[in-house]
């Protein structure tokens, strides 16, 4: 600028150099503090990332099946972890999936915490994994035992686990043929899933399959000595039909428990097909057959009685000096007591074929059982000889052997008690009989016919005991008048010959009822207390016990309340309550409203 223009001419301001460095000097050591604050906080916040990012753990998997970093580790449905990263192993064999465990789930880097990679499976027996299809793929855990050791590398299942229970046991079964078991498929006992297939290989010398199963914990002593696995397949003969659903289901494994007190095993010979009798009731009979030839009898086949099954042939085979054919019987529990020692069993094979002039060509058979796998046939005289125990040997006939007479043996009509339960010797069991009451009502204007079904017990006195609903005309019948059907006669309710006792009713006939054994009067027997007793009304076998905790007595009323959550179906309506004691008749079901009872038998003294 020019002189002249009036401002002054600026003039530097000129410092000592002292003063300068002595104020950096100052202000220096503010900084190294600065500095060092914020190295403590980028520690901190550093150490406090790592910390929150949880435990490090890496699996081992044989194939990759797409699992990348990112994609998450589920646990119940939760995610516990994710994928860092995803490599080959060096040896380029294997692969190996880092996981970064989210705190709370720490405890899952453990002894025998098993992890997969989730991916769909579609198959007979199952679909799961669909959720991958369109979703990332993710890793499943099952969680090792929570006091075991700390672990951080673990070997991956290659297939999903089905069977989420983390107490298992690992047992190993043998077969011959694997027959396409697959990994995952389920082990099945009474139908209910007690263990999946965990692996499946060819053993070292190439002879047969090496099947590794998972037991669920609750199933553990299924693997006990004599226990007995097989694969269940279709199986279609004219001896049965098996294993229908693994058609559309898969197969599967199924077994048959050994004996409650064997030991426990991890190694067994499974059977190449299914056994006969998958499983045998306790209380049943075994016996011996013997004969000079097999007649077409074969393991599977029936044992009858009146062409009804009661048992099955259990094996058969050459006797050990190869003199006879030996077949083992096995009888059900409810039929035990028709083999007596003077019974006869022969041979039913095949089709019987008569030709007659008159009568023309006549085929027939037992069963169509019987023709494909022969079947044996028995008969116990009118006068029973005495019961027989296990391995007691019989004859076993065939037509055209010396004494066979099989028109005099289908004549033979002895009577013995049956059904499971156990009675006294020779202790018959009473008939009731199928009855219904019918009458009409009018309900609003119209007419209807109107039923209700139960079961009557006739009486050596001429009387039909049963339920007082099934005997009296209900209030509503008009003029009062209702029939009674019963073994295929028609019955006219008449007011003044029925007596009533109770829920229980007694109906006066003119005369005893036909072709029916009536049951004696002296042997209905009112209890004293409550004892031990069963009911039956269609057949011996169909009865079941009632037990005495799921009875009870109230003071002055004769009849027992039996326990709601004891299930009496309806249909026992009328059905015999029998004292297991002596057999006697202490009463009848009668079912009210669905709560059922036990009204005890009128004691009438016979006019």
């Amino acid at each position: 600028m020019s002189q002249g223009s009036g401002d002054p001419f600026p003039v530097a301001q000129v410092h000592d150099g002292g003063n300068l460095a002595t104020a950096v000097r100052r202000n220096s050591s503010r900084l190294w503090i600065v500095t060092g604050i914020c190295l403590i906080v980028a520690v901190i916040l550093f150490a406090s990332a790592n910390r929150n990012r949880g435990t490090h753990i890496a699996v081992r998997f044989q194939q990759g099946h797409g699992i990348k970093p990112g994609d998450v580790l589920r646990h119940r449905g939760i995610e516990v972890g994710e994928v860092t990263t995803v490599k080959l192993d060096d040896d380029l064999a294997t692969v190996i999936v880092n996981i970064v465990l989210e705190p709370a789930s720490a405890g899952l880097a453990r002894e025998g915490s098993r992890f997969w990679i989730e991916r769909p499976r579609l198959s007979l027996a199952r679909i799961s994994g669909l959720e991958t299809v369109v979703g990332a793929k993710y890793l499943g855990v099952l969680p090792g035992d929570k006091d075991a050791a700390p672990k951080f590398l673990f070997d991956g299942d290659e297939s999903p686990l089905m069977v989420l229970d983390t107490h298992v046991r690992e047992i190993e079964i043998h077969f011959r043929d694997g027959h396409g078991l697959q990994i995952g498929d389920e082990l099945k006992h009474r139908g209910i899933v007690v263990g999946e297939v965990s692996d499946v290989e060819l053993n070292n010398e190439l002879s047969g399959v090496t099947v590794n199963v998972r037991l669920v914990d609750s199933a553990q002593d299924l693997a006990r000595a004599g226990s007995q696995f097989w694969i269940e397949r279709p199986d279609v003969s004219l001896t049965g039909i098996r294993g229908l659903e693994t058609i559309v289901g898969g197969r599967y494994l199924a077994v048959v428990p050994g004996p409650d007190d064997a030991e426990l095993l991890t190694s067994f010979t499974g059977l190449e097909v299914a056994p006969s009798t998958t499983e045998r009731t306790e209380g049943g009979l075994e016996i011996t057959l013997e004969g000079v030839h097999r007649r077409g009898v074969r393991p599977g086949a029936p044992v009858l009685y009146r062409g009804h099954k009661i048992g099955q042939i259990v094996s058969l085979g050459l006797s050990p000096d190869a003199s006879r054919v030996e077949a083992r019987a096995y009888i059900e529990p409810s039929f035990r007591r028709i083999v007596r020692t003077n019974t006869v069993f022969w041979s039913t094979s095949g089709i019987k074929a008569n030709f007659s002039i008159t009568g023309g060509f006549d085929l027939s058979a037992e069963t169509l059982e019987t023709i494909a796998a022969g079947g044996v046939s028995l008969a116990t005289p009118d006068s029973p000889g005495k019961a027989v125990n296990t391995g007691h040997r019989f004859t076993l006939l065939s037509k055209g052997d010396e004494g066979f007479d099989e028109a005099t043996w289908t004549s033979w009509q002895p009577h013995i008690a049956l059904g499971s339960i156990e009675l006294p010797e020779a202790m018959t069991l009473p008939q009731p009989a199928r009855a219904t009451l019918t009458w009409q009502e009018k309900r609003i204007g119209l007419t209807r016919n109107r039923q209700r079904d139960g079961w009557l017990l006739a009486l050596s006195d001429h009387r039909l005991l049963g339920p007082a609903d099934l005997l009296i005309p209900p209030d509503t019948a008009l003029d009062g008048k209702a029939t009674l059907q019963l073994l295929g006669q028609e019955i006219s309710i008449s007011v003044e010959r029925i007596e009533l006792h109770g829920k229980l009713a007694t109906l006066r006939l003119d005369e005893p009822l036909k072709d029916f054994v009536a049951w004696p009067v002296e042997r209905l027997r009112k209890p004293q207390a409550i004892e031990e007793v069963f009911t039956f009304a269609e057949s011996a076998e169909s009865g079941f016990p009632i037990p005495a905790s799921r009875l009870n007595a109230t003071s002055g009323v004769d009849e027992w309340d039996i326990a709601p959550s004891f299930s009496i179906s309806p249909q026992l309506h009328g059905a015999c309550v029998v004292s297991r004691s002596d057999g006697s008749v202490l009463g009848l079901v009668v079912v009210d409203r669905g709560i059922a009872h036990v009204a005890f038998a009128p004691i009438v003294a016979t006019p």
